[in-house]
């Protein structure tokens, strides 16, 4: 496994996803005949909405702490509630097109994306995926825009975030959909289920952004720094 370099976004996992995926991929190599469908969509299940809730959940709530009297960010969780509903309810309705077959090489491709980046730390492990450097760039330069007061456009952050959910979602969702090889009709069901959880999340973000009081920025952009490095690794 190569480690990833900068720049990279990541988002630390519960142990319970890496546990169970090195778990699935050691029986799928062995050549188990045991299903490991249900086991896999429970894990994936797990993973995405890990990843849900640290780059959506987790901010609304850092901003209802940070700014009570705001209801708008309590409100907004429901939503990210409901798009957690819906991973889990189209992964259930997934698992009986897993066959260990398919599994196998995406199981490999998911550890590859599992990575201990904290030096001496190697019981923390995250999910780690590179972003293309022009991204990256364009991030800084935004973030430092905002912070230096040079712009207050939260609408340009909103998007940096967008932009960068959408990089990991690529390497995490549409690639390992594409090495299962399903059939026309199973690919385009979910081709349409991806794309309405993720017109979820991104509407849910650029309303926000609409609504973000520019006070409230340092709480956005904090956010947005601790997964996104492109100067320095996790710390």
């Amino acid at each position: 496994m190569s480690a990833v370099t900068l720049p990279y976004v990541c988002c630390e996992l519960d142990p319970v996803i890496p546990t169970r995926t090195r778990e699935i991929h050691q029986k799928l190599k062995a050549g188990s005949r045991e299903s490991q469908a249900s086991a896999a969509a429970e894990t994936l299940g797990l993973a995405i909405n890990t990843l849900v809730d640290a780059f959506l959940a987790q901010l609304l709530r850092e901003l209802a702490a940070a700014h009570p009297e705001h209801k708008l960010y309590r409100d907004a969780l429901t939503v990210v509630e409901d798009i957690q509903g819906k991973v889990q309810h189209y992964l259930g309705w997934l698992t009986r097109f897993l066959s260990n077959e398919r599994m196998t090489v995406v199981a490999g491709k998911y550890l590859e994306m599992i990575q201990p980046l904290v030096a001496g730390q190697p019981q923390r492990e995250f999910l780690a995926v590179g972003i293309e450097p022009a991204l990256a760039a364009h991030a800084r330069q935004t973030i430092a825009a905002l912070r230096s007061g040079e712009s207050v456009d939260v609408r340009a952050g909103i998007e940096v975030l967008i932009s960068i959910v959408d990089a990991v979602l690529v390497d995490f969702v549409n690639e390992p959909k594409r090495l299962m090889r399903f059939n026309l009709i199973v690919d385009k069901t979910l081709d349409g289920a991806i794309y309405m959880i993720k017109g979820l999340a991104f509407r849910q973000l650029r309303a926000l952004g609409e609504r973000l009081p520019v006070a409230h920025l340092p709480v956005f952009l904090d956010h947005l720094e601790h997964f996104f490095h492109d100067q320095s690794p996790v710390q």
